[in-house]
């Protein structure tokens, strides 16, 4: 039922002044934010071009405007009832809703024909499926996005898996109004089911076949499932072999229902040069080379070479990645040389290794034997050699809800390796290492970032393990507050690592303007020998982040309560 209280005053086309208003809704709560946030005559109250003509235009159209809100939430028979008042300045609109009573589904009804009738143990799976997942079942409110969301359920569950030329052959909400039910009707056309055909590539001029082969984990004669054909497409185009990559499936309206799979991609430049300039309150100012080259040996190896030079830091690197093999594992081979002078201990290291990776969506494993060789020395003139060959395993899982920049989820690291004595070391050791970071969300755009990291190595003597399989902290993403990796233990005059660490941060973010966040945190820990000689030290403080197109970027002021001093963290990279 759709009604006026006061019939509107009639138009005065002449009149073009603006004309202000107030909207007061009367309606029940679980349906006050639905017409607060789409009815045009909340969404306009603020428009300072506003007559009083289009005024009126939009309380007349308001009552058809109201039911058709509310029949998306199953209510079919509202009463509206809307008033002008003009006697105060802004003017007062008055809308009272009484919803009546809800829409309750009735009856449901999805049938299926086509190939998959005969196919007992999948029809079994799609009722049984539709049963624990159909979002309308009898008794429930009818609402119109579960309405469309069990059609498009019911039709993609055939679409996914074998049947990719099934349709919807109808589907139809028929409303009593008089007992306010409703009864759903579906019907859906299978189609007939199919299996890959043999597979073609085009596209490639550079590199050998297997690139993409081998990354198929589907085979001819296999049933068709559409996320086979996403995950390869996702996995060639995070290739850096490949600037285009398209996968799809030509489906044969006649039998055999064979489906051949094509692959086209468009290859990318062979070489890529790369330079960067930079500055962070850790290492000082930076710049960069990189070189990549996408064929060697026309092979698809990927050689990558690069080199940074700071002010505490200054490194060179090259490797070769091999294209992952049909397991899913991706090798590397690499080298490096890194020269560090910080906090007084200056190290050279030459690293050289080989890695072995796996990646899924959300879990990333590597393990790692690498030779190493340090040249440690002290600010006293005291100097080590340390050399050893290890091995490592890492696990990182991330669960957060958006990479760029999280409001809720978690990441979490795990690594464990070591080294024996006499099998090109000269200390065993065992290092044990877990880092998590943890994003609760806060209203609306606010979030906790709460972090902890723990590491030991277990060692009896920690004066020739490489500084690599020890610990220093300090600085930002560390203790804020102190010095890049000043947090350390204190040996001939200069900060040297220790066998164990513990940092803890927790922070609160909050939007302040736009892009612009603002932040307030304390951070907590340190290094020690052994745990019982373990001693934290705390920095807090205030920060800002812009939330850039390339990530976080963050400046923070904190103080170092121990040492009673300001730090200002910084960090900032451009590369072009």
């Amino acid at each position: 039922m759709l009604a006026l209280a006061d019939e509107p005053p009639a138009i005065d086309a002449a009149q073009n002044v603006y004309f202000p208003y107030v909207l007061e809704i009367e309606a029940p709560d679980d349906l006050f934010d639905l017409l607060d946030k789409h009815l045009d005559l909340s969404r306009m109250e603020t428009e300072k071009r506003m007559t009083r003509e289009q005024l009126l235009r939009l309380i007349d159209n308001a009552p058809e405007a109201v039911s058709g809100l509310l029949s998306t939430e199953g209510y079919f028979s509202p009463t509206v009832k809307i008033k002008l008042g003009e006697s105060s300045v802004p003017a007062l609109v008055s809308l009272y809703v009484d919803a009546g009573q809800p829409t309750l589904v009735r009856n449901v009804d999805v049938n299926y024909t086509g190939d998959v009738i005969p196919d007992e143990a999948r029809m079994k799976r799609l009722i049984d499926r539709q049963e624990q997942t159909w979002p309308l079942p009898k008794g429930s409110v009818f609402r119109q996005s579960a309405w469309d969301d069990g059609k498009r359920r019911v039709i993609s569950t055939l679409l996914n898996r074998r049947y990719p030329a099934a349709k919807m052959l109808h589907a139809e909400a028929s409303v009593d109004p008089e007992n306010h039910t409703v009864d759903l009707t579906v019907d859906v056309d299978s189609g007939p089911a199919y299996y890959y055909g043999p597979l073609s590539i085009t596209g490639l001029s550079h590199y050998p076949e297997k690139l993409v082969r081998n990354n198929i984990q589907f085979h001819e004669g296999a049933e068709y499932r559409r996320n086979d054909l996403l995950e390869l497409q996702t996995y060639l185009q995070n290739l850096p072999h490949f600037s285009l990559v398209l996968v799809d499936v030509d489906l044969p309206t006649d039998p055999p229902y064979i489906a051949p799979v094509k692959v086209t991609v468009q290859e990318a430049p062979l070489s890529k040069i790369s330079t960067g300039l930079g500055f962070s309150t850790n290492t000082g100012v930076r710049g960069s080379f990189d070189y990549r080259y996408l064929n060697l040996l026309d092979r698809a190896w990927v050689l990558d070479t690069g080199f940074r030079l700071q002010q505490k830091e200054q490194s060179f690197n090259a490797g070769v990645t091999f294209p992952r093999f049909a397991s899913g594992y991706v090798h590397r081979v690499y080298g490096s040389f890194v020269r560090e002078d910080i906090q007084g201990l200056a190290t050279s290291t030459w690293k050289t290794g080989v890695s072995r990776s796996i990646s899924d969506e959300s879990i990333d494993r590597l393990i790692a034997i690498e030779y190493q060789m340090e040249r440690r020395e002290l600010n006293d003139g005291t100097v080590s050699d340390p050399q050893s060959l290890t091995a490592k395993y890492q696990w990182v899982r991330r669960d957060v809800d958006r990479i760029r920049n999280p409001r809720s989820g978690n990441v979490i690291t795990l690594e464990g390796g070591g080294a024996l004595k006499g099998l090109l070391s000269d200390e065993s050791f065992v290092r044990l290492y877990g880092r998590g970071v943890q994003f609760w969300p806060v209203g609306e755009k606010s979030v906790v970032v709460g972090r902890l990291e723990l590491g030991d190595t277990f060692t009896k003597e920690s004066f020739n393990v490489p500084s690599d399989w020890l610990f220093r902290t300090g600085g930002s993403s560390s203790v804020r507050g102190y010095d890049y990796q000043s947090l350390g233990l204190s040996a001939g005059g200069s900060t040297i690592p220790g066998r164990v660490m513990a940092v803890s941060s927790l922070e609160f973010q909050t939007p302040v303007y736009k892009d612009w966040l603002g932040a307030v945190f304390v951070d907590h820990g340190g290094v020690g020998d052994q745990w019982k000689d373990w001693r934290g030290s705390t920095g807090v403080g205030l920060g800002a982040r812009w939330v850039s197109p390339v990530g976080v970027i963050g400046l923070d002021v904190a103080r170092g309560v121990e040492e009673k001093q300001f730090r200002v963290h910084f960090s900032m990279g451009v590369t072009f």
